[in-house]
């Protein structure tokens, strides 16, 4: 199970960035498939209690993330809906 989920999310994260999307580009942002199945896979593994502790530090730093991009998300809509 050991991709490089880090340097994976990171990079499609700078792309993104580097894209200078727009609102609703950053509205809509998804991480790609394979890095959501494999994010679902850790998140399913950690309901089992089944991680390493390696696999918990990763997922940690992921849904940290994941975090800070559902804010941007969220304020992006905002931002989209006061401008309707």
């Amino acid at each position: 199970m050991a991709i490089n989920i880090q340097q994976s999310l990171y990079g499609e994260i700078a792309d993104f960035l580097v894209s200078q999307p727009d609102l609703v580009a950053w509205a809509n942002y998804n991480v790609s498939s394979h890095l959501q199945n494999y994010m679902d896979e850790l998140l399913e593994r950690n309901a089992e209690g089944i991680l390493t502790n390696d696999e918990r530090l990763e997922l940690e730093k992921i849904l940290a993330v994941s975090h800070v991009m559902t804010l941007a998300k969220t304020k992006a809509k905002l931002q989209i809906v006061d401008s309707v």
